[in-house]
């Protein structure tokens, strides 16, 4: 397969920037988050785009940031939990990156989310629904586009960071 990134694709709160980075220490690759390179060439958080500019307005920055990260060597790109919505993302992020999803129960995303008050899609809401809902949406989607899916329900970041570099380190 010889492909020279790593993608982390998975519903908010699974960990994907966690274990991401903790996965590019353990293959000496460098860290990349997409939404982070958002914010920072917006200069707001992915809170204030969605609160000013609306949902259509950041997945088009979204698209573009895939693209650009698409041609970067030996990173570990942690994704959006929306990057999935649009196929043209995953295109893009496949032509040299290996898609692993970072799959988790309702459970858990609420477990690690519940106290976190700046996810757009989240605020001001009953989470817990949202998140079943949401991931009924995109959880096929998910599993369609990766390559390799690891379950993080019971498991340390730094634990999934090994098993994920154990496992991926012949397909790179």
């Amino acid at each position: 397969m010889n492909k020279k990134n790593v993608v982390l694709i998975g519903f908010m709160g699974c960990g994907k920037t966690t274990i991401g980075k903790e996965l590019a220490k353990n293959l000496n690759f460098s860290f990349i988050d997409t939404d982070c390179i958002i914010q920072k060439a917006e200069n707001k958080s992915i809170e204030k785009i969605f609160d000013i500019f609306g949902e259509e307005y950041f997945r088009k920055l979204e698209k573009k940031v895939c693209y650009k990260v698409s041609n970067f060597k030996n990173c570990v790109i942690s994704t959006g939990g929306g990057i999935v919505k649009y196929e043209e993302n995953i295109i893009n992020l496949k032509k040299t990156g290996l898609i692993i999803y970072l799959k988790a129960t309702p459970e858990k995303i609420y477990e690690n989310l519940k106290y976190d008050n700046k996810r757009p899609l989240l605020k001001n809401k009953d989470k817990f629904k949202i998140i079943c809902d949401l991931l009924q949406q995109r959880d096929y989607l998910y599993e369609k586009y990766a390559d390799i899916i690891f379950n993080i329900n019971d498991k340390s970041p730094f634990i999934l960071a090994k098993e994920i570099k154990n496992n991926i380190k012949s397909i790179l």
